[in-house]
């Protein structure tokens, strides 16, 4: 059976939803800010986040993710916690090798919205590791080939400079060649950009997603609390060019 139809998945990244500064801190601003967008989806939906300020060990101890699905749930949303742990696996760290995915099918096909994140999960080399959730929005992207991707962030997009640089300006395009050379200047200087590496690791999935789909599934990076990050969830283009999105150059019209 072919997959259900998916408008979208969402990534509540963790330095949005949370407070990086303060330790286990919620952002409660951002989470209403994104949960009043998510209602606004029309058609079936996917969330994946981040752990933030709480941490991968922190985050399952004290319930981020539980939080989360009960603020969905208040908001009457039909939001269903689904743990990579039980039902993911994975060879070496970063080749999935099997996945929960009717599980997914199924939450989907009755009217539910899966909410999943990074988690422990048994590795076939490893024996254990950490599945990021860029790597969980990869494979469920294959799989249920969504309208778009859209990543939410603590800024307005990705930058040719660190933000905080006063010479950075925000890239409202970034184009990738059908051979996945990034054809916009942007500084991978990770170290002032993100201390995680969390730039380059974004245009990596960003990558991943767009070959696979070849092109047919766009990417945008928005601010959580930002006009442009309701119009790519909901509509699939940008606010006024207020974030970026991240497109194959062979499908763009140019004209």
């Amino acid at each position: 059976m072919p997959p259900i139809e998916l408008e979208c998945i969402v990534k509540f990244g963790g330095s949005s939803i949370t407070k990086k500064d303060e330790f286990e801190t919620i952002n409660a601003d951002a989470w209403s800010f994104a949960i009043e967008i998510i209602r606004k989806v029309e058609g079936k939906c996917i969330i994946v986040h981040g752990a933030g300020s709480f941490g991968h060990f922190q985050a399952k101890e004290f319930g981020l993710n539980h939080r989360l699905v009960s603020a969905l749930v208040e908001a009457g949303i039909s939001a269903v916690s689904v743990s990579p742990c039980s039902g993911w696996r994975t060879e070496d760290k970063s080749k999935v090798t099997s996945s929960d995915l009717e599980t997914i099918t199924g939450l989907l096909e009755n009217g539910f919205l899966p909410v999943l994140h990074g988690d422990c999960v048994l590795d076939q080399t490893r024996g254990c590791t950490i599945l990021s959730g860029d790597t969980v929005i990869e494979v469920l992207a294959s799989h249920f080939k969504p309208k778009r991707v859209v990543f939410l962030t603590d800024v307005d997009g990705i930058y040719t400079l660190p933000p905080s640089h006063e010479d950075a300006t925000l890239i409202p395009e970034i184009h990738f060649s059908e051979d996945g050379e990034i054809m916009t200047a942007v500084t991978m200087d990770t170290k002032s950009h993100d201390v995680t590496g969390g730039l380059k690791i974004k245009l990596q999935t960003a990558w991943n997603i767009l070959n696979e789909s070849k092109g047919t599934i766009p990417v945008f990076v928005c601010n959580i609390c930002s006009k442009a990050a309701e119009y790519s969830c909901c509509h699939g283009y940008l606010y006024e060019e207020n974030g970026t999105a991240i497109l194959l150059y062979r499908n763009q019209d140019h004209t």
